[in-house]
């Protein structure tokens, strides 16, 4: 139990730090990538709660179609 406490704290902390990125910087582009590792950190989350089924949808939906889409649209405008 302590490995997991210590996994999610970890993985907190990654998460606060990619969340102050997206919202402090300057390129939308760099704040897009900060924010896949949040997206990622929630899916870690979900791993250590032993939820992979909505992980695994985390990583597809959000990281794979969201951001993809996001990004197309930066870059088109």
């Amino acid at each position: 139990m302590v490995a997991q406490n210590i996994g999610f704290t970890i993985i907190a902390i990654v998460m606060v730090v990619g969340a102050l990125r997206v919202v402090t910087t300057t390129n939308v582009v760099h704040a897009a990538l900060w924010l896949v590792v949040v997206l990622a950190g929630a899916a870690a989350q979900y791993i250590l709660l032993a939820a992979e089924f909505v992980a695994v949808t985390q990583v597809l939906v959000y990281i794979g179609a969201v951001m993809v889409l996001f990004l197309f649209g930066t870059m088109l405008t």
